[in-house]
């Protein structure tokens, strides 16, 4: 439904967004007439489906259509390429598989590594040196660092990472609670060796849709080289934790962790499946809720060896 008011009639043409040029979602229907969009409308044209962004804007490009910057002026090609995959990665599934909310992964990590029976079930004991990759905003960190989780436990470090632009957000948080003398915010990329020993690693809603990425900016090799460089040579466990969304592409991944020389149990049905939070959050909500626990065997049989049973919390 449109409407006019007459003082208005000489107004430019602009959409929801304010960029003015801008035809609005819809516009780039086939068959319509060629028109200008914004990235925001052509994300909306596409039916908010952001992992299909960047080839719907090379159609419509291809079929004539202008993409406009937020100023309204044309962008050449290779620049509203460039836009549309930069907005994507502020979008689902993006931006919420990289921190920009809180999973029910996290609220199941949470209420799993808070008590001695939880990580019991998990296979584990009670860290004293943690290392979390893709910690997102913090809230998985935040909770176990507090009195409830591994605070009361011994804890003496607990180092929160994720790509550069999140670490800001994490420092004040963790200011803010005064929780700075045992939790650390800092910033790490796939793909870089962990140099520090950690007694365990947590990894949580990391294996998120591969979308338009091509093969050499997918982050599953990288974070697989990570994650056995934390681990390989050292008594060190890594928990991981998603939603089941793309078997096969998960399947890869820890494909990708067994060549490397770590070895994997699953968690997901056992003592653990208690601690699954009952109501589910995540949006659109399918997939089971997986636990997995990863090591390098030969690290921990000579780890055996050397100390007898390894101990659990009690002892």
């Amino acid at each position: 439904m449109t409407s006019s008011i007459d003082d208005d009639d000489d107004m430019p043409l602009c959409c929801l967004s304010g960029v003015v040029g801008c035809s609005g979602a819809g516009s780039l229907g086939i068959g319509a007439p060629v028109t200008s969009i914004c990235v925001s409308c052509a994300h909306s044209d596409n039916s908010c489906d952001a992992t299909t962004l960047v080839a719907h804007a090379k159609s419509s490009i291809t079929a004539g259509h202008t993409f406009l910057d937020d100023e309204g002026e044309p962008m050449a090609t290779a620049a509203a390429i460039d836009a549309v995959h930069a907005y994507t990665l502020l979008c689902p599934p993006y931006m919420d598989s990289t921190g920009g909310r809180e999973w029910d992964c996290s609220r199941w990590l949470t209420s799993l590594l808070s008590s001695a029976e939880g990580r019991a079930a998990a296979g584990l004991v009670a860290p004293t040196r943690v290392l979390e990759l893709g910690a997102g905003t913090g809230d998985l960190a935040l909770a176990l660092v507090g009195a409830e989780g591994f605070g009361a436990a011994g804890l003496q470090l607990y180092v929160a990472t994720d790509v550069e632009g999140r670490v800001g957000a994490m420092h004040e948080r963790i200011d803010a609670r005064g929780l700075a003398g045992v939790l650390r915010a800092s910033a790490l990329v796939w793909g870089e060796k962990v140099e520090e020993t950690f007694d365990l690693i947590l990894v949580c809603e990391t294996l998120h849709w591969k979308g338009d990425m091509d093969d050499a900016s997918d982050t599953l090799v990288p974070l697989a080289d990570t994650l056995a460089s934390a681990c390989l040579g050292r008594p060190t466990t890594a928990l991981v934790a998603h939603r089941e969304r793309a078997p096969d592409r998960e399947a890869k991944f820890y494909a990708l962790c067994r060549a490397r020389g770590l070895a994997i149990v699953e968690c997901t049905d056992g003592a653990a499946h208690a601690f699954v939070p009952a109501e589910q959050l995540d949006p659109g909500v399918r997939g089971r809720l997986r636990l997995l626990r990863l090591f390098d065997e030969a690290a921990r049989h000579d780890e055996t060896l050397n100390s007898g049973d390894l101990p659990t919390e009690s002892q």
